[in-house]
């Protein structure tokens, strides 16, 4: 097998320029959300261990990017030994897999930290249906992978005896459905947010912070249109693009997961500009004389979070971490009773002492 230099295209090169570019900062971003946790003193949970191994799978395809290049990526499969050919074409089954699992861990990603912050009923059981979609996507991509050629050695020997289906038929159906589980976990906490007991400022932030990605989803439909360009004929040439948008978009994916942590990192480093904001939040509407701006400050106290979320103790356990306050406008609880954060208890005893006195 003959190996290339990797930077013998200026397309190639900027390329990999781009994604390894990309990784890095993903990477980042990743470690950014770490120290988030430590800063907050939050426990690690399943969204934070789903985002690490997207992050490892999105390596392998930067790696395998790489490797493409070295053995003939953008070369016309007849100016390449049929060794290199042969190797070209296996790797595009272990490639799919990795990208497969990648995009599915991001998505579970955003669905656990879903389930982190939201309590209400409704909203964790269409979480669940979305889990659901997710692992059918997956599911599916995997088997399209294993089916799609009968023999399976056909999918790199295609003289052998058998059938295969349209592969840019499968990419492009199997893209499509991606599209689709994407836009219905970014779509999920719209119409749960605009129940947050906070400003409409607040709330907009908080739409601009979800509606990220929707920026995916456009890497997605550029994927899915270049899947249908590729000449599986002619494979080393053409797949350049699809290589490229398919690292791209789990590295994108996963930077985009980590952006609501880092909220707790920008309040150590921008203090200022987060204190001015403290009056602008309240988890409940107010009744009685009580200052509204004492209220609001003790709520903004206790807040130390990604989100504006408050820490409850009660039936979730003193290790469950501070979720969304999810309740209609006129304070009353759809699934469960307010449970009432100690700081205000804390401060309800002193006023009851002091009174007494």
């Amino acid at each position: 097998m003959q190996l290339y230099g990797i930077f013998t295209y200026p397309i190639v090169r900027d390329q990999l320029i781009a994604n390894t570019i990309l990784v890095i900062i993903a990477t980042l971003l990743v470690i950014l959300r770490f120290i988030s946790r430590r800063v907050r003193q939050s426990e690690i949970w399943w969204d934070d261990g789903y985002c690490v191994a997207g992050m490892l799978h999105t390596y392998g395809m930067l790696a395998m990017q790489f490797h493409y290049a070295r053995v003939g990526m953008r070369h016309h499969v007849t100016d390449l030994p049929p060794e290199n050919t042969v190797t070209i074409v296996k790797m595009l089954i272990v490639y799919q897999i990795v990208y497969y699992n990648a995009m599915v861990l991001a998505k579970f990603t955003y669905l656990f930290f879903y389930l982190r912050i939201f309590v209400s009923k409704e909203f964790r059981i269409l979480t669940w249906v979305c889990m659901g979609c997710a692992a059918a996507y997956w599911t599916g991509s995997i088997l399209q992978i294993f089916l799609i050629c009968r023999p399976f050695a056909k999918n790199w020997n295609p003289l052998l005896p058998g059938h295969c289906a349209s592969q840019n038929v499968a990419f492009s159906t199997i893209g499509a459905f991606n599209l689709v589980t994407d836009l219905m976990i970014m779509l999920l906490p719209i119409r749960f947010i605009w129940k947050l007991q906070m400003s409409l400022g607040t709330k907009m932030a908080l739409y601009g912070i979800f509606g990220l990605g929707i920026f995916i989803s456009s890497i997605t439909i550029i994927r899915i249109h270049v899947l249908t360009t590729v000449d599986f004929q002619d494979l080393p040439y053409s797949m350049t693009w699809a290589a490229f948008w398919s690292v791209t978009e789990p590295a994108l994916a996963i930077s985009n997961s980590c952006a609501p942590m880092l909220r707790p990192i920008l309040k150590v480093v921008f203090p200022n500009l987060f204190a001015s904001a403290k009056a602008e939040y309240t988890t409940q509407p107010i009744s009685g004389p009580k200052s509204t701006k004492n209220r609001t400050a003790e709520r903004m106290d206790e807040m130390d979070s990604e989100f504006p979320l408050t820490q409850f103790q009660g039936r979730m356990g003193s290790g469950y971490e501070g979720s969304f306050n999810d309740q209609p406008q006129d304070g009353r609880s759809q699934d469960r009773p307010c449970q009432t954060p100690l700081s205000v208890v804390g401060d309800l005893k002193r006023h009851s002492q002091h009174s007494a006195l």
